[in-house]
């Protein structure tokens, strides 16, 4: 469907939540980001990321974790703050800076509890109802003693009185995601025998305290929304009956509505669940509806939901149905923060859609800011405009390398106004990313493809597939800039009999260009490898991972190796760890582990070890004395995120 002005879209009609009318029903849900300034204060950072999303028809915007306590409330490096009144006067220029967008903005309050990091805490340790640790952080954790408790009531009940008075539309109360909160609510981390513990009333003592508290010090016109994990999903990681369940979170959302709560956030799980609260490209979409439609049925007040939602019809749908007042995004607005203007105008191939690929999530795991893989202004916002200027018409450009990394560098380039000429070798764009759609539930890595392809046309880059160019043919173009964007290819080590005929690549598997036949071996575990092996698996293949190095998926991102492996185990796949291929044979393979050699049978030996660069031609037109820029993996193999992000970086510098 095609929105016009005679069939407007249900998301964009305004909708009102207490007194405060949202423009349209798209909500930018909150999103931990760490780009605010270190003292709490908003900055410029922080600020032009809001704003491009308010531009960009975001309707409401939820901030990010707000921190409530200093002492030990931290729950980011460079976190939002509403600790200390000093604070309002520049948080309220940010606000009415989002307003003049025709924006309204509630702030997040939250304290993280046991998910803390001790670093950022002043008695270098962190709190919750009682002392269970997080089985993430792992970090150490006290119970907080009965006056702390109360007083970090109060705590919430400020911070929400200084959001109103910085002149925010509303709060959001964060009892989810196993923070301080949902911890008191849950009986798998609330052990306490006071009055906040025990009993289904007592464990929601302390947000009942904290909602009648903050109705009490805005008055009755504020809204105030609550975001709640409706089942904290333990049964998912193999510990079914512990913290609360769908029933429990439901009766938790009535008490909220009974105490003033005017709109209910649904989202579920805790970090310890993790693939439940952030999920991998992998997991359905809409898998949270039943959540939702449990509360929408239980309560009178608005509801939204997180679902992963990417596209808007799939956001008209959810409102057609009833099922949600407000669609409630998180990543979609990372991905393309023009994402509303686009939806409401009905411009959605238009769209860059989230690929669920994590990076967002790992970039700030690793100490960093938000960052994400297909928006590589994304946390940069402040740096990079959101149109290049364009100061490169009556250049030419030529791109060799039709990847993530040399699309996005021949975008940015047109954009600048330069003649572009992109070559590739394949039959299709996408490099690395085209095989990367194939492992089960993985086709949205294909958005990417579909999303350059569209951009490259409307940018008027002249696209030649099936084409290469050594390095004569590339000083017969004679372009301006060239960029050598020729990726990277796999590994092949030296070993005994590896060039045999059983012998296969992984990418080759994935991309279905060689067949496994029999029983398969995978040598390697990184994502390639263990995506692999779950295709294998998935088309009925019997299949076993062997790695080298004594744990599985050496650098990748937790979350996502966390999804593949259980799956994998679900549909038990082996998967050893110390085994070091030594020598490939017609009947299979060997490995050396433990100090002696095992002989593994198998009919398919394929192939996961890893990826180097492909600089073939960067090395050519060196010798050749012509000049030139490298992105992508010809430089660093890495991610996709890194790919699209030096592709970036060099289309604005060539």
């Amino acid at each position: 469907m095609t929105a016009t002005a005679q069939t407007q879209r249900t998301l964009a009609i305004p909708f009102t939540i207490n007194t405060v009318e949202i423009p349209n029903r798209l909500v930018m849900t909150p999103m931990g980001s760490d780009l605010a300034n270190p003292d709490g204060t908003v900055g410029p950072r922080l600020l032009k990321y809001w704003l491009e999303r308010a531009e960009g028809g975001c309707g409401l915007l939820i901030t990010e974790v707000t921190r409530v306590n200093d002492e030990h409330g931290a729950g980011t490096p460079n976190q939002l703050s509403v600790t200390r009144d000093e604070l309002v006067p520049q948080l309220a220029e940010a606000i009415e800076a989002v307003h003049a967008r025709g924006t309204k903005i509630f702030l997040q309050l939250q304290h993280p509890g046991n998910q803390g990091i001790p670093q950022l805490n002043k008695g270098q340790v962190t709190v919750g109802p009682s002392a269970v640790q997080s089985q993430l952080t792992k970090a150490p954790v006290r119970a907080l003693e009965n006056e702390e408790v109360k007083s970090l009531v109060q705590d919430f009940i400020n911070g929400a009185r200084r959001a109103k008075e910085a002149g925010a539309d509303g709060v959001e109360i964060h009892g989810a995601h196993g923070y301080l909160i949902d911890e008191f609510l849950s009986p798998h981390t609330n052990k306490r025998e006071d009055e906040y513990g025990g009993s289904f009333e007592n464990r929601c003592r302390f947000l009942v305290e904290i909602l009648d508290g903050v109705r009490e010090v805005v008055g009755p016109d504020f809204p105030i929304s609550v975001r709640l994990s409706i089942s904290q999903c333990y049964d998912l990681i193999g510990m079914p009956g512990e913290g609360n369940e769908v029933a429990d979170g439901v009766r938790i959302a009535k008490l909220c509505e009974e105490h003033g709560a005017d709109l209910i956030s649904v989202s579920s799980g805790t970090y310890e669940t993790g693939v439940t609260v952030i999920e991998p490209v992998n997991t359905p979409r809409n898998w949270r509806d039943p959540m939702i439609r449990a509360v929408r049925d239980a309560v009178e007040i608005p509801v939204m939901g997180v679902s992963i939602i990417r596209e808007p019809e799939q956001a008209e749908k959810m409102l057609n149905d009833g099922l949600v007042d407000l669609i409630a995004m998180g990543r979609s607005w990372l991905a393309d923060p023009q994402w509303g203007i686009k939806a409401i105008e009905g411009r959605d191939a238009d769209i860059t859609r989230c690929i669920g690929c994590m990076y967002c999530f790992e970039a700030l795991f690793s100490g960093g800011h938000v960052e994400c893989a297909v928006n590589p202004r994304c946390g940069f916002e402040s740096e990079f405009e959101l149109e290049p200027e364009r100061n490169a018409e009556g250049r030419t450009a030529l791109v060799i390398g039709g990847g993530p990394a040399g699309c996005e560098a021949a975008e940015t380039l047109a954009k600048r106004g330069a003649k572009v000429t992109l070559v590739e070798a394949e039959d299709t764009l996408g490099g690395q990313v085209v095989p990367g759609t194939n492992p089960p539930g993985k086709d949205p890595m294909g958005w990417l493809v579909e999303s350059y392809t569209r951009r490259l046309e409307q940018a008027g880059v002249e696209v030649r597939l099936s084409t290469r160019f050594g390095a004569d043919e590339v000083r017969d173009f004679g372009a301006d800039a060239v960029i050598v964007a020729t990726g990277a290819v796999p590994v092949v080590p030296p070993i005994t009999g590896i060039d045999g005929e059983n012998v296969v690549d992984a990418i080759d598997v994935l991309g279905g260009t060689r067949e496994v036949r029999g029983r398969a071996i995978v040598v390697g575990s990184g994502m390639t490898g263990l995506e692999t092996a779950e295709l294998i698996a998935a088309n009925g293949g019997e299949v076993a991972v062997y790695e080298m190095a004594p744990q599985l998926g050496a650098g990748a991102f937790h979350m996502n190796l966390m999804s593949v492996t259980s799956k994998l185990k679900k549909a038990g796949v082996p998967m050893l760890t110390g085994h070091r291929l030594v020598e490939v044979n017609d009947s299979g393979a060997v490995f050396e582990a433990d100090g002696s050699q095992v002989n593994v049978e198998a009919e398919t030996v394929v192939l996961a070890i890893g990826m180097r660069s492909e600089n073939t031609l960067a090395t050519e037109l060196e010798a050749a004395g012509v000049d030139f820029r490298t992105a992508g993996d010809v430089s660093k193999v890495a991610k996709v995120a890194q790919a699209v992000a030096t592709g970036y970086r060099v289309g604005l510098e060539a």
